[in-house]
């Protein structure tokens, strides 16, 4: 049976006590570790920002569901995207100068890789976006959250008026397309009355010269304003076409000598043959002008409509770069963080200690295991299992004592000096550094 077989509570006290040394100087070399490792440690300091987005509002009825851009809900998904991207990093990398020792590309992607690591970005609610960096030095940690969220809110806006500038371009484009079919139209009419004209009329008729000189002029228009010409401009609704088709084919069978089924071919036609067969062309064409007007009406429809859209996105353009646009508050600026976040001496001083006070009690009780005596008679008397005539403890003297405090005295003395010693050097070498 061994002799730390049954060891009770007091028994255990009684151990701690005797070896308290082994105990507290681990636990004070723990400290001053902890106090020298928090000194050491690189210092992190944190930087944030708090920015509210808001929709433009505006209490102008004229205003109303003419935005073309996309909306702040529909942008929020990909913030974190936006901020964090590769092209933003670069532009912010290249702001502050944060590449001046960088030579391969490599390097540089490592860079930005551990920039983006330290971003934090948390959205609160719909539109308010909190951003933080953790950096090396105050001034660069303030500088990155400020330039990032610059960076955010200029390719946002940008954004948004480079989808207001698409549309408003892609409108233009579509108007010239139905100015040029509209302008075509009309020379499209102007030509069918020219050669309807030219049926009973020659080229020294007032009429034709006036029908040719407008359009000389419409071509010259539609050449001046580089737009296209289409030859079939006014043919081009499935609707019209089959109609004008079909009043072309009975001008046709006029000028071939039928009228509404009667040959004229045969023989003289008497004059009231011939005021019919005017009469009859002159409702056809009077019908073929109010089809193809009705073509070219649809066109001008469709071309109002495109130039209302167009005044409609400009005025979205003028709203967005006004303070009815699209709002982007600083709540929180970024501030120049006075101390540093991390590492925290006390909780590592703390953390030193506790595993200096582990250490520690290992130490004590791993030199008690060694220890072959006896802690006092009870313990003497429960290890042989037979009474004892009698104990002689140790002899303590005045001097004994007193060299034992001493001892003791001088121990703790080089343990605290040692510590602040450490502490000092520490200190002095980061300073150095």
């Amino acid at each position: 049976m061994s002799r730390h077989a049954e060891l009770s509570i007091m028994n255990y006290l009684k151990i701690f006590f005797r070896r308290k040394e082994y105990f507290i100087i681990p636990v004070f070399t723990g400290l001053i570790l902890g106090i020298c490792a928090g000194i050491i440690l690189p210092k992190k300091f944190k930087s944030s920002t708090t920015l509210l987005i808001e929709d433009g509002k505006s209490d102008n009825p004229l205003f109303n569901n003419i935005a073309v851009s996309t909306t702040v809900n529909q942008r929020l998904a990909t913030i974190r995207e936006s901020m964090l991207g590769w092209n933003s990093l670069v532009e912010l990398v290249k702001r502050l100068e944060m590449d001046k020792e960088i030579k391969t590309p490599q390097e540089l992607e490592k860079l930005i890789l551990g920039i983006r690591d330290k971003i934090d970005i948390n959205l609160k609610g719909r539109n308010i976006i909190d951003l933080s960096y953790v950096g090396a030095t105050p001034e660069t940690t303030q500088a990155v959250v400020k330039n990032i969220t610059e960076i955010f809110i200029e390719r946002n806006v940008n954004i948004q008026n480079r989808e207001t500038a698409d549309a408003i371009q892609f409108i233009e484009e579509q108007l010239r397309v139905y100015r040029g079919k509209i302008k075509s139209a009309e020379i499209v009419q102007l030509r069918d009355q020219l050669n309807a004209l030219l049926i009973d009329s020659t080229e020294r008729h007032p009429r034709v010269r006036e029908l040719r000189e407008q359009i000389k002029s419409k071509e010259q228009e539609l050449e001046r304003e580089n737009l296209e010409f289409s030859e079939a401009a006014a043919l081009d609704m499935s609707t019209t076409r089959p109609i004008i088709d079909e009043i072309r084919k009975a001008l046709d069978n006029i000028d071939g000598g039928t009228v509404a089924g009667i040959s004229l071919a045969s023989g003289q036609p008497n004059k009231a043959d011939e005021i019919q067969k005017d009469a009859y062309k002159l409702m056809l064409l009077d019908r073929l002008d109010n089809v193809m007007a009705r073509d070219v009406q649809v066109n001008n429809q469709i071309y109002n409509t495109l130039l209302q859209r167009a005044e409609t996105a400009k005025i979205t353009q003028r709203l967005q770069a006004s303070k009815e646009g699209t709002k982007y508050t600083i709540l929180d600026p970024p501030r120049l963080p006075l101390k540093p976040i991390r590492p925290n001496k006390v909780l590592v001083g703390i953390a030193g200690a506790a595993a200096g006070a582990m250490f520690g009690i290992v130490l004590v009780f791993g030199l008690e295991f060694l220890d072959k005596s006896f802690i006092d008679v009870e313990d003497a008397n429960k290890f042989f299992g037979q009474p004892l005539l009698g104990a002689i403890s140790k002899i303590n003297t005045d001097a004994s004592l007193r060299k034992e405090r001493e001892r003791l005295s001088w121990l703790y003395s080089l343990v605290i000096l040692g510590g602040i010693i450490a502490i000092v050097v520490t200190t002095a070498l980061t300073t150095i550094i």
